[in-house]
């Protein structure tokens, strides 16, 4: 969207965050868990609630009794579903074939199709991170061995999907949460090597971009691999073409929706029709906050919906919980010019 020309942007502020992740506003997110081990459903149960932001509204065992749930005459409406593949016998082979045809199978219907569904495994393998986007998996979340590390994930899981997207139905709360630091984590990424995960801008306000980039520009987790302002050039970068063909193949697509030639919506259709393009995690980031657009943005395949802040200090929050989401919960495709590296929880 063009952004009109003012004295103040509307991202500005005379203050900084001052290293700090503000809490905004928050809304305590309905979940629907599918975990077949009891122990562990208790466990996460009891976990996410601790939160505050996240509420477990039901554990069903296996995907099959997830949509029977959706579905039937006493079925719930959560605005997540967390879906583990961990199969009975301990792999994932036999859970990740059931889920993602489970997955395919919800993502074409059109009652539930919107609801962003976050697949997690005790292991990781790229072919199952592939295949979980390509079949419209909103994110990939490994589990953490010691419990430590579980908790700090869960407690970074909830606050993205709580207080950074957009979910449908979900019912906003003011209430704010105390601020935390973000410097030692940061500092704690260059230590210790982590990859920044590569993220291509596709907006058309330069004014936007500049500041996005600037809200960005302390959180060692993100770098941006370019930046274009209409939807066809976002194609082109994607697919290397007419000008871009030495351009790096981004893990991640922060999209705007009302651009020129083609809007966000329409390059989100062709990438997910797109063999190629379409395990490319998109997340639509927008000055709109209207339910049509969140459920048509869920609908076609984006990973999560974020609207844009109003004040730069509140960007910069918003910032660096996604840079904390999308490197040290989420798992995502590696970039074919990478090499493995795994970033610290």
């Amino acid at each position: 969207m063009v952004s009109q020309r003012c004295d103040i942007h509307p991202w500005q502020s005379e203050e900084s965050s001052k290293g700090l992740i503000e809490v905004v506003r928050s809304q305590q997110v309905e979940i629907l868990l599918v975990e077949g081990d009891d122990q562990e459903s208790q466990w996460l149960s009891d976990a996410f609630e601790e939160t505050g932001l996240i509420h477990v509204v039901q554990v069903v065992p296996h995907v099959q009794a997830a949509l029977k749930l959706l579905r039937g005459p006493d079925r719930v409406s959560p605005s997540l579903i967390i879906l583990d593949i961990q199969g009975a016998d301990g792999s994932d082979d036999f859970g990740l074939a059931q889920s993602l045809e489970a997955l395919g199978e919800l993502k074409g219907d059109d009652a539930l199709r919107s609801i962003p569904v976050v697949i997690t495994t005790s292991n990781t393998v790229q072919a199952d991170v592939l295949n979980a986007y390509s079949h419209g998996a909103s994110s990939f979340v490994c589990k953490p061995e010691t419990v430590a590390e579980r908790r700090t994930l869960i407690s970074r899981f909830s606050q993205y999907w709580a207080q950074v997207a957009e979910l449908p139905w979900a019912n906003p709360d003011p209430a704010a949460l105390p601020v935390r630091t973000f410097e030692d984590l940061a500092e704690e990424f260059r230590n210790s090597g982590g990859r920044p995960i590569e993220v291509l801008i596709v907006d058309d306000s330069e004014d936007d971009v500049v500041l996005l980039k600037e809200a960005f520009r302390d959180c060692p987790m993100v770098e941006f691999v370019g930046a274009v302002e209409d939807g066809e050039d976002a194609l082109k970068f994607l697919r290397r073409e007419e000008g871009f063909e030495n351009a790096r193949r981004p893990g991640l697509v922060l999209m705007d929706i009302n651009m020129p030639r083609k809007n966000g919506f329409e390059v989100l259709t062709e990438m997910r029709s797109d063999p190629l393009l379409s395990n490319v995690p998109v997340v639509m980031l927008t000055t709109s906050k209207q339910e049509s657009d969140i459920l048509r943005a869920y609908e076609g395949g984006a990973c999560s919906f974020i609207a844009k802040p109003v004040s730069f200090d509140t960007m910069k929050s918003v910032a660096r919980q996604f840079a904390l989401y999308w490197t040290t919960v989420a798992d995502i495709p590696q970039s074919e010019d990478s090499d493995v590296c795994s970033a610290p929880v």
